[in-house]
């Protein structure tokens, strides 16, 4: 029942910009289409978009639209499933759920969403999916806490393994950190814990002083951190990189990788910086855990904790031998973390929505 499948993604946009949640329906719908699918992802035009139509999967254009006006996107969205009938439509945003739903109200498409982010007030709306996936089992219990039936919400952990994603456009310039060092990857957002990696780069300095903190990712909040690094007296110590589109070759220079979240359903950093086999630091909360292996695979702090995250990452700066030790486990049971297995898993959330659309589950 899932072969040759009419599949619609629906997306806010196609940017190429660090949107873990854009990155990972790019990886699934070009997953789909070499499995021989029948793929479109509808959005609004991107630098996604090249790649693409150079992997078959087509583009349907649609204008931006929001969750408090979404006619615009969902007449659109309508056009396209009455004239292709898919068997699925497969909303990744909050704004793309609402106008799914409305798209396939009436026909036997059947609309499946995905949580990327549960702590949003409006992940609720998720719920419109016949079927909905969350993206770790922290986010499943989040959201059937939050009324979402259990029968109707399955974990597909996230995976980006194995990507088929390439930078668009001319590559940056290479950048070659300078040793001893600590990197992430994150938007420069109040909830991926910056400051407290900052605040806690001042306290490693105690003990490796000639230690740098690189932060790989652009966001609203950065002008903050800039200037947090400044009145710590560390800015000497803190490189902001910017967005980078090699930010997986900047990552394999780390010696080691932190993750300071307060807030994360499941990032797809985590399965990158284990695919470079890094030693990692994370905060324990939400699917991180996860995808650390329950710890197994990295260290685990506590959020909102400078000191633990300071203690952890200087002890592994110290320690050459506990650094190989969790680089090797890093690198074990990486099968589960493959974009691969994460397509398999959502091909049969597809199916059982299809059975449940075909019985007249609503």
């Amino acid at each position: 029942m899932t072969d040759g499948l009419r599949i619609v993604h629906v997306l806010n946009e196609l940017a190429q910009a660090g949107n873990g949640i854009v990155n990972a329906a790019i990886d699934l719908a070009l997953d789909q289409a070499r499995a021989g699918h029948d793929v479109t992802v509808a959005a609004p035009a991107g630098a996604y978009l090249e790649l693409l139509r150079a992997n078959n999967v087509k583009h349907c254009r649609l204008r931006t639209f929001s969750v408090f006006r979404p006619l615009n996107g969902a007449l659109r969205l309508r056009s396209l499933v009455r004239r292709t009938q898919p068997h699925i439509v497969h909303a990744h945003m909050m704004t793309g759920a609402l106008v799914g739903r409305l798209a396939c109200t009436g026909t036997s498409t059947a609309l499946v969403t995905t949580v990327h982010n549960s702590w949003q007030r409006h992940a609720v709306l998720m719920r419109f999916g016949h079927r909905v996936i969350a993206v770790s089992d922290a986010v499943r219990a989040d959201m059937i806490a939050r009324g979402v039936p259990a029968l109707r919400i399955e974990t597909v952990l996230n995976g980006t393994i194995g990507t088929l994603r390439k930078p668009a456009g001319a590559p940056p310039a290479p950048v070659t950190l300078k040793h001893p060092n600590i990197v992430t990857v994150a938007g420069m957002f109040d909830r991926k814990g910056i400051a407290d990696l900052i605040e806690a780069t001042a306290l490693i300095r105690e003990r490796v002083p000639a230690v740098t903190t690189y932060l790989v990712g652009d966001g609203p909040d950065r002008a903050a951190f800039e200037q947090l690094a400044n009145e710590r007296g560390i800015a000497d110590s803190v490189v902001f990189l910017g967005f980078r589109a090699d930010a997986e070759a900047v990552m394999r220079q780390a010696d080691v990788f932190a993750l300071a979240s307060h807030a994360d359903s499941n990032p797809l950093v985590i399965p990158e910086a284990r695919a470079a086999g890094l030693p990692i630091v994370a905060t324990r909360v939400d699917g991180i855990p996860e995808s650390l292996d329950g710890g197994a695979a990295g260290l685990l702090v506590p959020p909102h904790a400078p000191d633990a995250l300071a203690n952890a990452i200087a002890g592994l700066l110290l320690d050459p031998e506990q650094r190989a030790r969790l680089r090797a486990a890093a690198s074990r049971n990486l099968e589960r973390l493959t974009v691969h297995r994460m397509a398999c898993e959502t091909m049969s959330v597809y199916r059982r929505a299809m059975v449940g659309r075909t019985v007249g589950a609503q």
